[in-house]
């Protein structure tokens, strides 16, 4: 019972470190929405509409 006890934690550590790890690489959504929030500020802050110019592109 102890073996099993040693092994169930070993096996919940392993889960959180990968669980970290695959969220790192992914990155989170809400980091992403922020980050073209304040490039959208920044361009509009600047007189440039980016959406305009990209749809004008042949």
């Amino acid at each position: 019972l102890l073996e099993f006890q040693k092994q169930s934690e070993l096996m919940d550590m392993k889960e959180e470190l990968m669980n970290d790890a695959i969220d790192d690489a992914l990155g989170d959504e809400d980091d992403e929405d922020e980050s073209d929030a304040v490039v959208s500020q920044v361009l509009d802050e600047l007189g440039l509409n980016l959406t305009e110019e990209l749809a004008s592109e042949p």
